[in-house]
């Protein structure tokens, strides 16, 4: 493994950071504990506290591999957008620590899936986010209409579809207009072929291919639903899922998740990364009040390192 560090003061060339498969290893080790709570956390709650310490030790372990050789190099950086090659598109970056602080807290971070969208972001910052448009799409999910309606509430110019109205022609209809589009649903990740990888709508899919076609503002996405982060990972060049259709699209910042998510969780989650958006903060740093509030009440990563920022900060 090596990186490159680009900072105003120039580029810095990092090698044999640590062996792949090392890499690899650590990452199906993080990854394991991770998916210990995805099918709930009920019959587990007696041995939380020892999973939360071996997740803890597994994000260490990645951090000591992929980011402690360049800790020096951005000791002073306040914001870092990492371009991951391959595999380590699934690395939660929010959640390795040093033993004494995680990344979430020293540094800004968002992930962008190449190089070239990387440079696309800095050049489209959000505006001020004023016009909502929210789907929530409730036959599978019975939560996502409260969601949808909670979340458009609270922008000054706001649209809620849900239910029976949470289809792929309203959000043809009113992406193009919004600030902050939110949706909240079913999403199937495809292995197969990432392009038919979709989020399930009241009438259909919205596949990739469909969500590259939609003409959008330089705004916020928010993928509301699990796992609407994976991609394929390919050569490592440039990953294929949902965040890049988004982007490709027109979206300059996309939350989206890398694994399935708590409802009851994810609900406080997003409640709490709007009312720091509202309050005027950047999308990075919204992100960053609400996993850290979360944490404070759900200290495992599965709960408050789900969600990350593609695009910028």
């Amino acid at each position: 493994l090596f990186a490159c560090v680009v900072t105003g003061a120039g580029v810095q060339l990092f090698r044999n950071l640590a062996r792949w498969s090392d890499v690899l290893d650590a990452l199906s080790a993080a990854r394991f504990q991770i998916d210990t709570l995805r099918h709930g956390a009920a019959a587990l709650q007696q041995h939380l506290q020892s999973l939360t310490t071996r997740a803890g030790q597994r994000m260490g372990r990645l951090h000591a591999l992929v980011w402690a050789p360049l800790a020096g190099a951005l000791a002073g950086a306040q914001r870092v957008l990492v371009v991951p090659h391959a595999q380590l598109g699934s690395l939660p970056f929010a959640a390795l620590h040093d033993g004494e602080q995680s990344l979430a807290q020293r540094h800004l971070l968002a992930v962008v899936p190449s190089a070239r969208l990387a440079l696309r972001g800095l050049l489209r910052q959000p505006g001020p986010p004023r016009q909502a448009l929210a789907l929530g799409e409730s036959s599978r999910l019975p939560h996502a209409a409260r969601e949808a309606e909670f979340v458009a509430g609270l922008f000054p110019q706001d649209s809620a579809f849900v239910g029976a109205q949470a289809t792929l022609e309203n959000l043809r209809t009113n992406a193009g207009n919004a600030d902050v589009i939110h949706l909240a649903c079913h999403a199937q990740f495809r292995s197969d072929n990432p392009m038919f990888s979709a989020l399930h709508l009241h009438d259909g899919a919205l596949t990739v291919e469909l969500a590259e076609a939609l003409s959008l503002r330089a705004g916020i996405v928010v993928l509301s639903a699990c796992e609407t982060g994976v991609a394929d990972a390919g050569s490592g060049n440039e990953s294929v899922g949902l965040v890049r259709a988004f982007m490709v699209a027109g979206a300059a910042r996309v939350l989206a998740s890398q694994w399935p998510v708590d409802d009851a969780v994810t609900a406080s989650f997003m409640a709490r990364f709007y009312a720091a958006l509202c309050r005027g903060l950047a999308p990075a740093e919204a992100l960053r009040v609400a996993q850290a509030e979360v944490r404070r009440e759900h200290p495992h990563p599965f709960y408050w390192a789900a969600f990350t920022l593609h695009g910028g900060w």
